[in-house]
């Protein structure tokens, strides 16, 4: 694919958009499999999803291959397989939505989809500092700003603190009946304790570990019984509650020779 336009949403984020009518018509929350020529191939959520055939991915350069993607220019061609996984489900009438970094991406066309949906979604959204936080105006175009909330740990943009702190107190209130979330595990992990001891019965989280085939052959993402690529990325409640994957959650990733290893702790 080629890209057709490309979008600096903050400071080492980049958003790449192209034209596929696959991954156009996707379910908010899969991810495609994206190739650079002489790199690997690495996996990337959708950030947008149609209309006009339209899509695009949000890079994070973090390493060898996301720093040539967040260094492409218009006309650059991408290799794409997929889309692949499992996405988002709508469900519950009172949603929070709560996205850490470029942990946002697959939560953009999500919001999106409740909003067709006739549904009034809450927002939280995190990141270290106030630079690093994408899709702030996209967000609060689509929601208004009084369905956005943002926490800043260094306080340089909305509260300070983190996008857990602002969860807890919008959850202690009663007023929501599911939980979307995607963002750093730890965030997800505690995410998911404030849930649960708030009696949630709908959460759903989209979560990444090393993806290499994206069709569940390889095994390497593996977390718990579960294979990210094929019965996630999104997991639901059930899934996350199994106690395989609430021991490794936030706590351990798999190597590339698949070997359980400690996960460095990010917060948001």
């Amino acid at each position: 694919m080629r890209v057709l336009r490309v979008v600096e949403e903050a400071d080492g984020i980049t958003t790449l958009v192209f034209k596929d009518q696959i991954c156009a018509s996707a379910r908010p929350g899969q991810f495609i499999m994206v190739y650079v020529p002489d790199l690997e191939e690495v996996p990337m959520s959708l950030s947008a999803i149609g209309p006009g055939a339209l899509a695009s991915i949000t890079v994070k350069a973090v390493g060898e291959t996301t720093r040539a993607l967040s260094n492409l220019k218009p006309g650059s061609l991408i290799g794409i397989r997929g889309p692949f996984g499992r996405g988002f489900s709508i469900e519950g009438r009172r949603p929070l939505v709560v996205g850490g970094g470029v942990g946002l991406a697959p939560l953009m066309p999500l919001l999106e989809a409740l909003v067709a949906s006739g549904l009034r979604p809450k927002l939280i959204m995190g990141a270290r500092t106030g630079s690093e936080l994408p899709f702030l105006s996209r967000a609060r175009g689509l929601l208004g700003p009084g369905q956005v909330r943002v926490a800043t740990e260094d306080g340089s943009l909305g509260s300070r603190g983190l996008a857990t702190d602002l969860a807890a107190e919008e959850l202690a209130g009663g007023q929501y009946d599911v939980l979307y979330a995607c963002g750093p595990e730890a965030m997800l992990a505690r995410l998911l304790e404030i849930a649960l001891e708030a009696g949630l019965r709908h959460v759903q989280m989209s979560l990444e570990r090393l993806v290499k085939c994206g069709m569940g052959l390889c095994g390497h993402c593996s977390l718990g019984p579960f294979l990210v690529c094929r019965d996630g990325p999104v997991f639901d409640l059930a899934m996350l509650a199994h106690p395989a994957v609430r021991a490794e959650l936030g706590r351990f990733w798999r190597d590339e020779s698949g070997a359980l290893v400690k996960l460095h702790r990010t917060r948001s």
